[in-house]
């Protein structure tokens, strides 16, 4: 099923700067049970030294997992070390 075919059943919850970064958010939510679709993810794999709109690739959700879905990515983000603190 096509995300777009049903809008009413998945939406569009974020969108990945490459295909990589896509690849990674889509296992860690699939990891949790929630399914997802990739949107303008062929024009990523044929020119993934690309970036912005061009390299851009769209997550697509069930409705009803988006608040959930979008908790689940921003518990996973990993945010860079200050380098003035001691290791």
């Amino acid at each position: 099923m096509n995300p777009e075919e049903s809008s009413n059943a998945f939406v569009k919850l974020v969108t990945a700067n490459g295909l990589t970064e896509a690849d990674v958010w889509k296992a860690v939510l699939e990891a949790s049970g929630i399914q997802v679709f990739l949107r303008h993810e062929a024009m990523a794999a044929v020119i993934p030294e690309t970036a912005g709109e061009i390299a851009a690739v769209d997550l697509w959700v069930p409705r009803e997992q988006a608040a959930e879905a979008l908790q689940i990515l921003q518990d996973e983000r990993v945010e860079p070390a200050d380098e003035d603190e001691p290791v």
